[in-house]
Parts: C-alpha cells; structure tokens; sequence
C-alpha cells in the first residue's frame, strides 16, 4: 500500500477521481497534516462535487483552492447523515471559508413536542430535551411541506397552548373543520390522542403501511375528482418519506458520550477486483503471492456523541508478527499500533461482533487513568441504550466499515496511478528517451496458416488502456503465412495517417515480436519519414528488442515492464479475439450450405443465435434444441446443422 509521501505525489485532481461517488462530508486543507479544515462541506455525490471546485470560476471557490493542497472525505449512507456530521465539524472546528452553521444555528428539524401532554408538531432549529425530532433537512421549505402534510392527515393540536389549561377553552374553528380534536376543551383522552401521536410519528418514518394505504386512497378520491394539484403534493410526500425513512431521535440533555467505532475491510489480493468493482489492471501491486491478504481499518471518533474526525490506516500480512487469518488480527495489530501511543482514550472503544479485545483493557486503563473498555458492538449497543437512544450503534459501525471498504479502492487505485507514473519514468530512462511515453501503441498479428489474417492495435495513455484508440485491421496485400510482411502493412497504414496529421503520433510503438517483426515495422518508419521510437517485445523470455540490435532484460515486475506487457498482451488478445470472430463468421455462413428448410431469413435467424450461444456448455442434441425452438426448422435440418457446427469449430 502507498505511504503518505507516495499518496502526496498524486495531484488534487487525480485524487478527486479516486472519490466515492456517494454521500458525504468533503475537508478543504492547506496541508496533509493539518487538523483545522479550510472549508467543510456536503455532498449527494463526493466525486461530482469535488470536480466542480477544479472547474469553478466563483470567486470565493478561486481563493480557497489557491491555498487547497489536500482534501479529506468521509463517505455517509444518506442525505440525513451528511447534513448532521457537516454541522457538527462545522461547530467544531470553525473553517475560515465557511460561513453558514459556524453560529448557534442549526439545520432545520421536524418536532413533535412528546414532552407535553398533547405534543404539537412545527419547525425548529433548537433541539430541546425529551421532544422527538427528524431530520435534519437542507431546506425549510421542504420541512414546512411536511409538517403541513401531516397536519392535514392527522387532526394535531396547532395553539402552542400549555396544555391541559385550568379550565377548559372553547373549541376553535379548526375543531369544527374537524382539522383538530380539541384538547384544550376536553374532547380526547391522553391515551387517545398519543395513539394519534405515534400514527403521525410511524408516517413520518415511513413505517406505518395503514397510513400509507389510507394517503393512496385519498390520493385516488381527489385525482377522481380532478384535484390533482393536491393528489401530486401526497405522491411526492408519500415518496420524500419512504425514501428517508427519517428515523426519529430523541434530544437527550447534557450528552457527553464519547467513544471511538473501529469499522475493518480485509481481503486477499484475488478477490479486491470482485468485491471492489475493480478491473484486472487497476490491481498492480506487486506481491508474490495473491492470496495476500489487505486490510484497512477505519476509525470513527465521537465526542459528546458527535462524530469528529475520521482516520485510517492500512495493514498487510507482512506489517505482523504471524499469519492473519481474519479480521480479528487486523484490529489487534491496529490497537497495538495505534492506542498504545495515544493519550485520548474515549470510555468506549467499539470493534465489530465476534472480535474479543478485552484483554486489552488493562493496558488502556494504565495509559488514560479511566476505566477504558474495548466493547463489541451487541455490548455497547447493549450498554447505552438506555440512556442515549439518538445513538445507533449497527448504523455507526456500518458507516465506519463502507468508508474503510471506500478507502481501500481508493488506496489501491492511488498506488496504481503511482505505478504508473513511476514504470513511465522507467520506459524513458530504459530506453534513453526524451520524455515519459505518454501514449504507446501496441501492434500484433494473428491467423492461422495465413489464413484469416487480421491485426491489432491497443493504445495507452498514461500506462493504462484507452479503448477509444484500439483498431482493428484486416491484411490486404499479404498472402500466405507471412507474419513480417503482415507487420509491415500495418504499421505502414497507421504511419500513413499519423503523417498526414489525421491522428496524433504516438510516443513509443511497441510491436509483438523479435527481431524480424520489429525491422519490417522500421522500415514502414523509415518509408514514411518518421522519427517515432519503436520497441519490439518477445513473449518467451520478456526481452526488450531495440532500433539498434540490442536486446534488454529487465525485472519483468517492474512498474516500467508491467506497462510494456500490459500492452503486448492487451494487443494479442484483441488481435486473437478479432481473428477468431472472422474464423467464426465465415465457417458459419458455410454451415447452412446443404441444410434443406433454411432460406435467407432463417439463416440470418440462426446466426444471431449461434453467436449468442456459449457453445462450450452445450453438446451436439442440445444445441440441435435450440436451434429446432428458436428458428422453427425441422428436426432433421437443426441436427444436421447441429452437426455441420461441431464438426467445423472444435474446441470452440
């Protein structure tokens, strides 16, 4: 994994291509190591938000990334979460370029007064102990809807009266609108009005399917009577909370909770491309053996139950004194490393279920004077419940494991990205030529026996393969089994359209084969008039073949030799890959000669299907099936065809 000083060559921009697209918290810094922020912010997607800052011309956004060297992220599951911890770092740390929630306020919530007799339901910004609250929300506007929704399903109290008065009031307009049950005249029990109450809250959850059904219903009555202005404000509100499912959390007063979340991700280096969405090539470390195995831990700080700061940090097998096999190592390499040179101790240190750390108990209780304790998440879920029900526990532990997932593609794409650069900077120095090779284009031949005869041709940019500049050539004046001559045609043809300024040339031509192969393509160079460095790269002993005769060997696992086989092989498979498709087109417009009841249209239904078809699962009678079902020919005809098909295409 890359350390820090590695990760810092990475430019601001190629680190905002590694992001998450996902929601989050996003930190401006003017330096890696800096605790205080520039700027804090949120977002519904990391990486498309972090690209506007390098594309903005706002003047504020100008003056902040003039003195941005570095950004920090921490990905959320929803909208809710992303708008809580930007308050709370907001709060904490005060940005110099953040303006709004640096004061006493807050983000909008939605308060249902549970700590009243008959709780109310409206906006606030100010969260008061004992009252329920959901949220928070971006906007206002969007809170006052909801409220107002509610107010007109459900019949709540709206008179911010204290309640219940020393005599009873008169009922108002709203009772005799039967918009209200009138508690402050007596006309609903406690009991009956709190079952009201929780109706609302289980609605507002987007828990209650009574209440949904009840609100479709409705919907259905007014868009029969051409209401449907307001049929639309119901579908939209019905969606907005089942979308959220906004959990309801209880303000609980004077809160001093702290603990830390040890959220783990591990996997061996055989199965980081699956569970990470990661290709082959974005995999480039270079290990020996890929059962490896990767981990990354991320810690999750709360103070006073408000998540502060995020930190990682990367472990492999080879950093511990015996072999891990699981992520129980993993985490007791981390505290080892980590807890025992730190005086912040929280009360809590929370580690996934199933991983037992109490033995480390003591040694933080000797390093922080307090009673310290490593819980499982069941036990601190267990421990707290009680007293701070807004906290929940599997929601935090679930955060603190998807980041650690998230910054280890980011950490493994940033090491390939490095990789890159550094086997680019080796090609210009193993080759003596003027710069990094940019782009490189890779040529390879393929047929059998002269026959079918196709090339190809991969380009990369920056070590990596650009599919937008792959061809595909067909040989037109070679005849026979003639690989050279094959080789000088192609590159003849692509020479022909760099010189004429149709495509740009490339840096390097890498061209699959030895000595021969390399010359051929020297002398379409040298015919077009062109100075473009060439290489050729022989499989068998991974040799490097040379303008002038020479041969070079290198470390066939280094940055630089990883680039230059990436790209002969790339070549060959698509050179493969086309010929055989040729192979195949051809033998199957053949099959259908002899083979009575199929004219044109059936046989150009029985080519779709025959290219469709993975062959290598099926035996002659069942494909004879399909082909009888899908193309509606006769028995005889789909076996003789069945056939025909086998016996031209073995081992395909």
């Amino acid at each position: 994994m890359p350390t820090g000083e590695q990760m810092s060559e990475l430019t601001l921009a190629e680190r905002i291509s590694h992001a998450p697209d996902s929601f989050g918290v996003y930190q401006w810094l003017e330096n890696e190591d800096d605790r205080t922020p520039l700027y804090v912010g949120k977002a519904k997607n990391l990486r498309a938000r972090l690209r506007q800052y390098l594309a903005s011309d706002d003047l504020k956004t100008s003056f902040l990334m003039r003195r941005a060297k570095h950004i920090r992220w921490i990905a959320t599951e929803n909208e809710t979460e992303a708008l809580l911890l930007e308050n709370n770092l907001i709060k904490k740390f005060r940005p110099v370029y953040n303006v709004r929630l640096k004061d006493d306020k807050q983000y909008p919530y939605i308060c249902i007064s549970t700590s009243e007799a008959f709780p109310r339901i409206y906006l606030t910004r100010r969260r008061l102990p004992g009252n329920l609250y959901f949220g928070p929300f971006s906007k206002a506007q969007v809170a006052r809807e909801k409220i107002q929704l509610a107010l007109d399903l459900f019949p709540l109290r709206r008179r911010p009266l204290k309640l219940p008065l020393a005599k009873p009031a008169k009922p108002c307009l709203n009772y005799h609108l039967k918009k209200c049950l009138a508690p402050c005249a007596e006309k609903i029990s406690r009991e009956d009005y709190a079952k009201i109450v929780q109706q609302v809250v289980d609605f507002i959850s987007g828990t209650d399917d009574d209440v949904r059904r009840q609100v479709e219903k409705k919907m259905q009555v007014l868009s029969a009577e051409m209401k449907f202005e307001e049929a639309a404000k119901l579908r939209d509100a019905l969606g907005y909370f089942s979308e959220r499912n906004i959990r309801p959390q209880v303000e609980m007063r004077d809160v001093t909770l702290d603990f830390d979340i040890v959220g783990v991700y591990s996997a061996d280096l055989s199965a980081l491309k699956e569970q990470l969405s990661l290709r082959e090539e974005d995999i480039t470390l270079n290990v020996a053996d890929d059962s490896l195995r990767f981990a990354q831990v991320c810690l999750l700080k709360f103070r006073d139950a408000k998540l502060i700061a995020k930190e990682n940090f990367s472990i492999t097998e080879t950093d511990m004194a015996a072999e891990a096999l699981g992520d129980a190592d993993f985490v007791e390499t981390f505290f080892r490393d980590y807890y025992t040179g730190m005086l912040d101790i929280p009360p809590y240190i929370v580690v996934p279920d199933g991983i037992d750390l109490s033995h480390w108990q003591a040694a933080l209780k000797s390093r922080s004077g307090e009673n310290a304790r490593v819980a499982t998440l069941g036990e601190f879920a267990t421990a707290i419940r009680d007293s701070h029900a807004e906290i929940h526990p599997p929601a935090l532990m679930q955060m603190a494991t998807n980041n650690a997932r998230l910054v280890m593609r980011e950490r493994l794409l940033s090491e390939n990205l490095r990789n890159q650069r550094v086997g680019l900077r080796q090609l210009q120095k193993f080759l003596n030529l003027k710069e990094p090779p940019q782009i490189i284009e890779c040529y390879d031949i393929s047929n059998i026996q002269g026959t079918d005869p196709v090339a190809s041709g991969v380009m990369l940019r920056d070590g990596m393969p650009y599919k937008a500049g792959y061809r595909k050539y067909q040989i037109k004046t070679v005849e026979g089994a003639n690989d050279p001559a094959m080789m000088h045609e192609v590159i003849t043809r692509r020479l022909a359209r760099i010189a004429t300024d149709e495509v740009k040339a490339p840096d390097l031509i890498v061209i699959d084969g030895g000595t021969t192969q390399l010359n051929a393509a020297l002398r379409a160079r040298t015919n077009a008039e062109l100075k473009i460095p060439m290489i050729g790269l022989a499989k068998k002993f991974e040799e490097i073949y040379t303008e002038d005769g020479r041969i070079l060997r290198f470390d066939k696992d280094s940055p630089g030799m990883q680039i230059l086989r990436r790209a002969r092989d790339e070549a060959h498979r698509f050179a493969v890959s086309y010929h055989r498709n040729r192979r195949m087109k051809r033998n199957l417009r053949s099959l259908f000669d002899g083979v009575s009841g199929v004219g044109e249209k059936k046989r150009a239904q029985a080519l779709v299907l025959l290219r469709k078809l993975d062959l290598a699962a099926l035996d002659e009678a069942a494909l004879a099936k399909r082909i009888k079902k899908e193309i509606g020919i006769s028995e005889e005809s789909a076996r003789s065809l069945a056939q025909k098909l086998f016996e031209s295409l073995p081992g395909q």
